[in-house]
């Protein structure tokens, strides 16, 4: 093969490999940190690190508050979940993919408050969004509630 061809062929693999990284990445990204009062972190697989304005969420991330604090979170279809002091909550499933009619919104409250305020999941597919806690299991029909799990 002729020096200038390999070259070639591996600066295209490699912007290939690199593009995918990048699109997968994104892809994975469910929303972000908004706004953060005293301690809060997040559980990502078997690491806990404190969160920012402006850190990435993912899927099957579990945040944590501490006494004091409290989080913002935006995700990326624009709902918003504000959680209060002492709180945990799991983004058990996230999936916003208009151009495929792809969607999920599905997170778990174990203890806490929060304020939620619907994004365009629910007004596209109601039926794809859910957010329970170790008693029940709200149908979210709405655009704005408060729910406690004490």
């Amino acid at each position: 093969m002729q020096k200038g061809i390999k070259t070639q062929l591996i600066i295209i693999i490699s912007s290939m490999i690199i593009f995918s990284a990048a699109a997968l990445g994104e892809e994975l990204k469910v929303g972000f940190i908004k706004s953060v009062t005293g301690s809060v972190s997040v559980k990502r697989g078997e690491t806990v690190i404190s969160v920012n304005p402006g850190d990435p969420l993912f899927k099957s991330d579990v945040l944590t508050t501490q006494t004091n604090s409290s989080v913002g979170i935006i995700f990326t279809d624009g709902t918003t979940f504000a959680v209060d002091q002492s709180a945990e909550i799991n983004i058990k499933d996230y999936l916003f993919q208009p151009k495929s009619n792809a969607y999920a919104f599905e997170l778990f409250l174990k203890k806490g408050k929060a304020i939620y305020s619907s994004g365009r999941i629910e007004k596209l597919a109601p039926d794809k969004v859910c957010l329970s806690t170790p008693k029940a299991t709200v149908g979210v029909r709405g655009t704005h509630f408060i729910i406690q799990v004490d």
